[in-house]
């Protein structure tokens, strides 16, 4: 037996010395780290990830072996990957080594009765939302608030246009009396102010001039080893002055290693005043026993570590190797390499790994510790907001999206809609099938005037990565036909990159703004067709395309300058039109506009001047064949296209979120991108996050899934927005908007939608010009 269990060791080590593991790094990761960890007889390897979704993703493909994944990483694991990976170390603080890396406790004067019904009417002190030292998600900050006050169950209430937090703190505010609830109840300043000077009770006990953001009551005495401004110690004062009060019940939620502190060192004569509230109802003494562990009697909830995870053909190989390179789960030092990799996986000097005896599954890691509900079993008070895509791999992202917002408590949930192209998800969204989508802001024409949706949230783009619209004329005409204004194109012929695009809908608010296109006309093909004698705008006579389908006018005239990409277009003639919207048209897109120019039969082009060089190299063109008009209604003073903002018809966003105008969902949607931009976006992606994903960027390896890579931010659809992109592409659609806003289609457009145009002319007519 000897032997044979010899053997096995020595085939073991065998096997990890000629073996070189994939370690997962974020890709900030210095190069110099790497090869340090490549260095001597180095068994490991450096593999960037672009988030730690992205390494869980390549788990589970073997495309890496082992990774670090923090607390809420894990629980996001045992949600959407519960027995694809298998856990085989935990990471926890040397500092303290206990069982979890927190409990959260309810904390009750010793008098209490009833169990979580005897707390209505009570007050409350709570820890604080959005703290960076809490660092508790939105599910842990709100089980107390859940199990007692059911904030997840409201069947009594109205919550058309309401968001999730304004459902949740009417129903906290009608359990409980009074409460300190610092921090930020929503991730919309405008929604939490608001709630805010609704709900006062709400804040009331956090102290004089807290504005409800932080405690600032009396908290005595400074006591050696207690921090009098950490939020658990504080919301323990709170309840301390607060439980004394008769005939009133009162809480502290808050963590057990604070409980521990408060009790034992900064008030230990009140110890017997108070008992721990368990979920069941029950209520347990808080005992020099109790205190003296560090297990809680009770909890509400038990955070699991973070862990080590590797993927399973090389788990138990691993959790053996680890186990030699890092003895008594500390870092070896001495500038090894693997103590290098120690520092990448597990952390700075305080990380202390505990091995498991076995690897076992993510799910039945945390089921022992922290059970989530599966996310189709649970019940919230507004529904699933349903986010359409059009790919698999936007599915998949979508579906972590899903995942990592119902694990941290986001409301309210989301699903994922697959369909076949966006016009199918513009289609759903408009029938109530579906409910948003972002979607590129050369569709605003089409979303706004077929589809009746407006959008919930704009992007925002750097300054390299917004639409930028001009004009060009062919040098040579603008010369013969004395082409320097917009009233000389009058009877010339155009090209679009596509009907109702960004550089259609900048042209239509340059004639207006000119005054060479009627301001009272609502069809936008009629009032381009009859200015032009001819264009090429794809896709003019597609239904799909049209504002309203009982307009008369033969959009043909718009098709008439377009010609077929004989590449992709079989049996048809160079010489006959097409109105194709895809690249069968020739002239289809931007470069498509820049070889419509080339065309000598044709005038002016209309196009996003983004990625212009390369296509003009693309087709051996010299820029100085043509020259801008700008929107001021001068030509440039020199041929080319390099083209000043200030001569530019359109500088707006690439991209918007659009939804149903009438939704009664329409604020609490607002509201939730506002959460997953807080969670996801690039202002959480630092070592700070909950969830290492960036819902901007790549997902894996894919550019622009749900959202395109030039994301940057989101911001509120409005005239008034400091984002200068985002403001100007809102004033390019308010003519539509009037044609639109009121009722669908041009037919019912209200008096108030015509009288507005007309004013909107008349003042457009003498100011700008």
């Amino acid at each position: 037996m000897g032997f044979k269990l010899c053997l096995l060791i020595a085939s073991v080590i065998g096997a990890v010395s000629t073996q070189s593991f994939r370690v997962c790094v974020p890709e900030s990761t210095p190069s110099a780290t790497c090869q340090s960890m490549s260095k001597d007889d180095s068994q490991v390897q450096c593999l960037r990830v672009e988030s730690r979704v992205d390494c869980a993703l390549k788990l589970a493909s073997s495309e890496a072996d082992i990774g670090f994944f923090n607390e809420e990483e894990t629980l996001l694991l045992a949600q959407e990957q519960p027995e694809h990976h298998r856990v085989i170390a935990t990471v926890r603080d040397s500092t303290r080594l206990d069982p979890y890396s927190f409990e959260a406790v309810a904390i009750v004067p010793a008098t209490h009765t009833n169990g979580l019904e005897g707390l209505r009417g009570g007050v409350y002190c709570h820890p604080g939302l959005g703290h960076p030292e809490v660092r508790w998600s939105p599910r842990v900050l709100k089980t107390l608030e859940e199990q007692a006050a059911r904030t997840d169950r409201c069947p009594d209430v109205e919550t058309a246009g309401k968001t999730a937090e304004e459902v949740e703190v009417e129903t906290l505010n009608s359990f409980f009396s009074a409460a300190c609830r610092p921090g930020a109840w929503s991730a919309n300043a405008t929604v939490d102010a608001n709630l805010k000077s609704r709900f006062p009770n709400l804040c009331s006990l956090c102290g004089e001039n807290s504005n409800c953001n932080e405690y600032t009551i009396d908290m005595g005495v400074l006591i050696a080893g207690i921090r009098n401004d950490n939020r658990h110690i504080q919301s323990l004062q709170c309840l301390n002055i607060n439980s004394r009060a008769a005939n009133r019940s009162a809480v502290a939620y808050v963590a057990w290693q604070h409980v521990r502190e408060y009790f034992t060192i900064r008030n230990t004569e009140d110890v017997n005043s108070f008992h721990v509230l368990c979920p069941n109802g029950t209520t347990i003494p808080l005992s020099v026993e109790n205190l003296a562990s560090t297990v809680s009697p009770c909890s509400f909830v038990s955070q699991p570590w973070g862990t080590i995870i590797a993927n399973p053909t090389h788990a138990p190989t691993l959790l053996s190797a680890l186990q030699q390179w890092w003895p008594n789960g500390m870092n070896p030092g001495q500038n090894t390499w693997q103590s290098i990799m120690f520092n990448a996986v597990a952390g700075g000097v305080n990380a202390r790994i505990v091995f498991e005896n076995s690897p076992v599954f993510p799910v039945n890691y945390t089921r022992a510790i922290r059970q989530i509900s599966p996310i189709e079993s649970t019940s919230s008070c507004l529904p699933a907001r349903r986010w359409c895509v059009i790919s698999e791999p936007e599915l998949l992202k979508c579906n972590w999206v899903r995942s990592a917002s119902y694990v941290l408590g986001v409301q309210p949930p989301i699903s994922c809609q697959l369909r076949r192209n966006i016009l199918e998800c513009l289609a759903d969204i408009r029938d109530n099938n579906s409910d948003f989508i972002a979607a590129g802001s050369n569709y605003g024409y089409l979303a706004r005037s077929l589809y009746q949706l407006g959008p919930v949230k704009l992007v925002q783009n750097s300054q390299q990565d917004a639409a930028r619209i001009a004009a060009f004329v062919n040098e040579a005409a603008a010369s013969s036909e004395n082409i320097t204004r917009f009233e000389n194109l009058r009877g010339k012929r155009a090209c679009f990159p596509e009907f109702g695009g960004l550089a259609y809908m900048a042209f239509v608010r340059a004639g207006r703004e000119r005054g060479v296109l009627p301001n009272s006309e609502c069809d936008y093909a009629r009032v381009v067709g009859e200015f032009f004698e001819g264009a090429c705008a794809p896709g003019a006579i597609d239904a799909s395309h049209s504002i309203s389908n009982s307009t008369t006018f033969n959009a043909s005239v718009l098709c008439s300058a377009c010609r077929p990409n004989t590449d992709v277009a079989a049996n048809v003639s160079a010489d006959q039109p097409i109105c194709t919207w895809d690249q069968s048209n020739l002239f289809f897109g931007n470069n498509g506009s820049l070889a419509c120019l080339n065309n000598p039969n044709n005038d002016v082009a209309f196009l996003n001047t983004r990625n212009i060089t390369r296509y003009l190299q693309s087709m051996n063109l010299n820029p100085n064949q043509f020259r801008a008009l700008c929107r001021d209604n001068t030509l440039a003073s020199q041929p080319g296209t390099n083209v000043d903002d200030n001569c530019l018809l359109a500088f707006v966003v690439d991209a918007e979120v659009l939804t149903r105008r009438s939704d009664p969902q329409f604020n609490s949607l607002n509201v939730l991108l506002d959460w997953i931009e807080l969670y996801f976006g690039y202002n959480a992606a630092s070592g700070s996050q909950l969830i290492n994903f960036e819902i901007f960027s790549q997902f894996r390896g894919i550019s622009n899934l749900l959202f395109k890579d030039s994301t940057i931010d989101l911001t509120e659809p409005s005239i008034t927005s400091t984002h200068a992109p985002a403001r100007n592409y809102m004033e390019l659609f308010q003519h539509l908007d009037a044609c639109t806003g009121a009722a669908p289609g041009v037919a019912s457009k209200s008096i108030y939608s015509v009288l507005t145009i007309f004013i909107m002319g008349f003042i457009t007519r003498f100011v700008i010009a």
